[in-house]
């Protein structure tokens, strides 16, 4: 109050227009300040009256440049009121001086009355202390010559900014650039190349120390205290490293660079300032491209910080769970434009697919050291891709299995896919991609097709075709996870045959299939088989025939489909703990017992095993009846509004999800309560 320099209101408020342009007095300093109309003024605010006080607040600085008011200064460095506070309260701290103003406001009758009212207030970071806003001298770097031309090269593509969306914020700033404040009051940093002449008042910016000053040859120059802000001395930061400004081969080569990645809360701050400044001093732009990555927030979706208490420490939890596992879960997570939620679950849930990674590649080395040490030099020339060509499958003396066929052809898709992700920058796509095939395609059905012909004894002195396949198979894998996982992938890599121990994983060519192993025909051959596979485990499942082996009858109209059946038998019984299998033309009725309908197909289970009716019946209603009870939470839970609008976006997709497999249960449970009658 006390450094007040006029009372503003907005031009529109009736209640005041009589004043505007009228000056008053300003109580305790008895200072003349006039009244000023200002739009920033809200009328709905307090009395809609609002005191300017230009030196101790940025809001009333800027209205005081429209209006041309002066700039008085009540408070010091040290915290404490000046001269120009008045008499009564110089040299009073802050605080003290606040006291001593409401106690003499109330003693000559000016104070109408006290309440609480909160406000924001800035506070240090590191000692909590309020901070006071003071008019200081500093220097400024005048933007707008910069900013045009990092306008120009971002808009016609010179740099690409990824996301899309942030090319707009980054455009939007650009265009409304202040002039930028350079000068920083701190102990570390770039100091400031300014001298003074206090003999004179004479300025000086220099390269080097100046000898003397120039205008009254003054010696005894004082420099400035100032450092450089920390975000100009970063923006010089691409080609400073590289030796500029000497002319230096590292600075011929690396820039510009290629692509730069950083957070978006630092666009602006870096990005920009590195762009503005490259283009100044190098002439040229500092990177092709500019990927703007996502935050890591809390499960919550709240921004980690220590007042919070919710920072998570990476090492604490590399140490817990893998640092390859924690890698995965970031990836997967990466989508472009969204911040990241991370948990400890999510985290844990990638260490089971990182054990799940060395088992298999346990599983395939353990069955390796039984093999004759002939075959496994013949393996380890075998494993290494083709030049040119990549890891191509090997077929058997009569011909290339059909898991074979869609083993390689689903390696060449997510390999293309995978290629494609990363190149735009879908991390996280990319990831999925891997996980998918490796868990579910690669060890859920790969692996455990071929495992009779891998456990088995080798006949013959050369290396059988399936072991080749699944190695090639297996190494393709590890290339394609390196980005993600590279600690497990090295170590596995280096486990395989014959592999120098000097060389890398990460230095081989990511070239692992050609095109021409694609072979749609064999991936949806193979997809029925998985289907017949799946539905027999289901029936089994639904019917509690778990721990029996029953027959199976399989029905299609499709003569091929049923010859595909038929040549692949074994594998399918074995995969679906089946008996014997019957294969018939045609569809089966459905008032038989036991029968499910696939999309080409319908298959029954027999079983000789005599089964309770009315037991089974009473199950099935235990069943039901506790799905309904779960299947009713779940519903509740997404009918809550203020669930959908609080919960994190992955609770509500999870409680999506569950609600469809309780549904699709239940559907499940009361087929089988209608069958049974």
């Amino acid at each position: 109050m006390l450094g007040d320099t006029a009372v503003a209101v907005n031009p529109t408020d009736e209640r005041f227009r009589a004043a505007i342009g009228r000056r008053l007095v300003l109580p305790l300093i008895g200072r003349v300040i006039p009244v000023v109309a200002d739009d920033f003024v809200d009328p709905k605010f307090g009395t809609g009256a609002v005191k300017v006080t230009p030196a101790h607040d940025p809001n009333d600085y800027a209205i005081s440049q429209r209006h041309g008011l002066p700039r008085v200064t009540v408070i010091d460095g040290h915290a404490r009121m000046t001269a120009d506070a008045g008499q009564a309260y110089q040299g009073l701290d802050r605080y003290k001086a606040r006291e001593a103003v409401v106690k003499d406001l109330q003693a000559q009758g000016w104070l109408e009355k006290i309440e609480d009212y909160p406000l924001s207030v800035g506070t240090c970071q590191r000692c909590k202390s309020v901070i006071e806003p003071l008019l200081s001298t500093q220097w400024f770097l005048k933007t707008q010559p910069l900013a045009e031309p990092a306008i120009r090269v971002v808009e016609d593509g010179t740099i690409r900014i990824t996301p899309e969306n942030y090319k707009k914020i980054y455009l939007d700033w650009m265009y409304k650039i202040h002039d930028w404040c350079i000068s920083r009051q701190i102990w570390w940093g770039h100091r400031i190349p300014a001298w003074y002449c206090d003999a004179c008042g004479e300025i000086m910016v220099a390269r080097e120390t100046p000898a003397a000053c120039p205008r009254c040859a003054n010696a005894s120059l004082r420099a400035d205290s100032d450092t450089l802000d920390t975000w100009f001395s970063s923006g010089l930061w691409p080609f400073a490293t590289l030796g500029w400004p000497d002319d230096t081969t590292d600075l011929h080569r690396f820039y510009p660079n290629n692509l730069m990645i950083m957070g978006f809360d630092i666009l602006f701050f870096w990005g920009a300032r590195m762009i503005m400044l490259g283009l100044k001093f190098m002439n040229d732009v500092p990177f092709r491209e500019l990927y703007i990555h996502a935050l890591v927030r809390d499960a919550e979706r709240q921004k980690m910080s220590k007042t919070k208490g919710n920072v998570l420490d990476p090492l604490e939890v590399t140490e817990k769970y893998g640092t390859d596992a924690v890698r995965f879960a970031l990836a997967i997570s990466a989508a472009p434009g969204t911040d990241i939620a991370f948990s400890e679950d999510k985290v844990e849930s990638y260490r089971a697919f990182a054990n799940k990674i060395w088992n298999a590649g346990r599983f395939i080395l353990m069955n390796l050291q039984n093999m004759p040490e002939k075959q496994q030099s013949q393996l380890a020339r075998a494993l290494e891709p083709i030049p040119g060509l990549g890891f191509e499958p090997v077929a058997s003396a009569d011909s290339l299995a059909l898991a074979d066929r869609w083993i390689f052809s689903r390696l060449a898709t997510v390999t293309r896919e995978m290629e494609d992700a990363l190149a735009d920058y879908r991390f996280h796509e990319a990831a999925f991609k891997i996980y998918h095939f490796f868990w579910h395609e690669f060890c859920d059905w790969y692996v455990e097709w071929v495992k009779p012909e891998i456990t088995g004894p080798v006949q013959g002195d050369k290396v059988p075709p399936p072991w080749i396949n699944l190695g090639r198979v297996f190494e393709a894998s590890l290339h394609l996870l390196h980005p993600f996982m590279p600690f497990i992938t090295e170590e596995l890599w280096h486990l395989l045959p014959q592999r120098n121990l000097s060389d890398s994983i990460s230095l081989k060519d990511f070239r692992l299939v050609t095109e021409r192993v694609a072979d749609p025909i064999s991936e949806k051959q193979f997809e029925k088989v998985q289907e017949l596979v799946v539905t027999a485990r289901n029936a089994k499942a639904e019917m509690n025939l778990q721990k029996v082996k029953p027959s199976l009858q399989v029905a299609a109209e499709d003569l091929r489909l049923l010859e595909i059946f038929r040549t692949h038998q074994d594998a399918i019984l074995r995969l679906s703990a089946m008996q014997a299998m019957h294969l018939t033309r045609g569809r089966l009725a459905a008032d038989l017992p036991d029968v499910r309908s696939g999309v080409s197909f319908d298959l029954r289970i027999l079983h000789e095993e005599k089964v309770d009716p009315d037991a089974e019946r009473a199950r099935l209603r235990k069943d039901k009846q506790k799905l309904e009870q779960q299947l009713a939470q779940v519903r509740t839970q997404l009918g809550n509004q203020n669930f959908l609008a609080r919960a994190p976006k992955e609770i509500v997709r999870g409680a999506e999800h569950r609600m469809k497999e309780l549904e699709e249960h239940l559907r499940k449970v009361s087929d089988s309560l209608e069958r049974l009658g």
